[in-house]
């Protein structure tokens, strides 16, 4: 026996495998004596408490039996006679609904091997709670075997070691699944060369419309900054908002922590379609006129034309999306995963939630083009996970396209393979089928181990303009200093003039708003 003292695997559970192990290969058979507890702890170097876990749970699951002044014995069932012990994956997951793909997988996996029998055990931990779970659970060395995480923490699991490389724990089969994914969502879950995870499902931002009022209005949806602006003043009318029972303004997005990661969903494709970025070539860019000019246009929204309330900087994650629903704006920002929970709120079944609502990527602005962020839930493996062959195997089967397809109907969300969205039937999954080319041309979020407080400085960045702490520029300027220093990237050469400065005259103080959990 040989045990791994480097890995992130308990050495209680490696004990367990070790046996296990040896069960199935037939040298150890039913009726043998286990080593004594002091035998095996001089043997592996190991206490005498770690020794009485592994055994303790083994007996507790019927593979050992306990004879006082005997010893340790294998028990009569761990025969190939008896009934196979099921092997055991424990799962995190944000909500109840992932329970299903994975257990749809493990029924396919149990019919196929039933000498090998697959038992999920799922914990259900809310998406503003399951980021700090997973890496005090990795900490405490209680790691699932497999999690759902936000796509865009796959780089930060990856570098802090919480996760195991899929090509290492089957390359061929790595290949195959990653050959499937569209190529952004390969490069969401990839990081130094492999692949970290598997995209569960895609979504991408959006603007959403009333399609029903911008028809009666005689409008085409916006597809430049201008015509947004235009669309917007068209319904911030008093005869237009009276017309629609509107309330006080026509736009709804979210722009503040309140939002937590809504909000960068939502606002970063407005840097991109300006044609600026916030990282680009291993150097921080933000520092340019095309991110002052969208960070002024967001600003404007709100301070100058008047169509967005100030509350844009404290609206929670699904505020936009449930004004849309509710009728007191014609317009907001989104993502296409929110479908499902809009026509729940309206009350719309699928024809009438087509007919009222529709979608268009985020405006152009001045010298950019339309774009859409893509995103969505990944699923990965822990190296805490004692079976990561069969973990993998396992969510391999979760994204075969007969699964993959039904539970997208089921949600709303899109599939994040070739192969899945191909099965899409217009006539049958017309919001799906719609939104299905938005998945190729959509950017992907950078891949950064220190995403989530870039992340979080990003929104700061509209929050202080949008509120009128900061002017754009210096917003601007004063995210583009600090994402510098927490990623230890240089700032572009080209970066402008405006500095991030201490004087109070220049950049005034803007309060600490402290960091807020993950929403999104």
């Amino acid at each position: 026996m040989e045990l791994d003292r480097d890995s992130a695997i308990p050495i209680s559970r490696q004990l367990q495998d070790l046996i296990l192990s040896q069960v199935d290969r037939g040298e150890l058979r039913p009726g043998d004596r286990l080593p004594t507890e002091t035998e095996l702890c001089e043997r592996l170097g190991v206490s005498r408490t770690t020794v009485r876990k592994a055994l303790g749970t083994l007996t507790s699951q019927g593979l050992l039996v306990r004879q006082p002044g005997r010893g340790t014995f294998i028990s009569v069932s761990a025969s190939m006679a008896g009934p196979p012990i099921p092997e055991d994956l424990s799962i995190i997951v944000p909500d109840e609904r992932w329970c299903w793909p994975l257990q749809r997988a493990a029924a396919v996996w149990n019919a196929e091997r039933p000498e090998q029998p697959l038992r999920l055990s799922f914990q259900i931990v809310g998406l503003v709670d399951l980021r700090a779970t997973l890496a005090l659970a990795v900490a405490e060395g209680t790691a699932p075997d497999i999690s759902l995480v936000d796509s865009a923490w796959v780089a930060e699991f990856a570098e802090r070691g919480y996760l195991q490389p899929l090509g290492v724990i089957d390359p061929d089969l790595k290949d195959a699944v990653a050959a499937d994914l569209f190529p952004p969502l390969r490069y969401q879950n990839s990081f130094r060369g492999d692949l970290w995870a598997l995209q569960a499902e895609a979504d991408c931002s959006v603007m959403w419309y009333r399609r029903d009022w911008f028809g009666a209005e005689g409008l085409m949806p916006p597809v430049t900054w201008t015509e947004w602006v235009e669309c917007a003043q068209h319904f911030q009318r008093t005869s237009v908002r009276k017309r629609y029972g509107l309330g006080d303004h026509s736009l709804a997005f979210a722009a503040g922590a309140a939002a937590g990661e809504t909000a960068t969903y939502q606002l970063l494709p407005l840097l991109w379609a300006a044609g600026a970025d916030v990282i680009s070539d291993g150097q921080v860019v933000l520092n340019s006129p095309a991110a002052c000019q969208a960070v002024e246009f967001v600003s404007d929204l709100v301070q100058k034309h008047r169509v967005a309330s100030t509350e844009v900087t404290s609206v929670p994650w699904n505020g936009p999306s449930l004004a849309i629903a509710a009728g007191s704006v014609a317009m907001a920002l989104g993502g296409t995963y929110e479908s499902t929970m809009i026509r729940a709120a309206a009350g719309w079944d699928e024809a009438t939630f087509r007919a009222t609502l529709g979608f268009v990527p985020i405006p152009a602005g001045v010298g950019g083009a339309q774009t859409t962020l893509i995103g969505g839930m990944s699923y990965a493996i822990y190296r805490q996970c004692r079976r990561p062959q069969l973990a993998f195997q396992l969510l391999a089967r979760a994204l075969q396209p007969e699964p993959l397809h039904d539970f997208c109907l089921q949600t709303g969300q899109n599939p994040p393979t070739f192969s899945a969205a191909q099965a899409l039937a217009a006539d049958a999954e017309p919001f799906l089928h719609a939104t299905a080319p938005l998945l190729e041309a959509a950017r992907p979020r950078w891949w950064l181990p220190e995403y989530a407080r870039v992340s979080y400085q990003v929104r700061e960045m509209f929050q202080n303009a949008v509120a009128g702490d900061l002017t754009a520029s210096q917003a601007v300027a004063r995210a583009a200093v600090v994402i510098s220093g927490i990623t230890g990237l240089p700032q572009w050469a080209g970066s402008l003039a405006v500095r991030f400065t201490t004087d109070k005259d220049v950049l005034p103080p803007v309060a600490s708003r402290g960091l807020e959990r993950t929403s999104r």
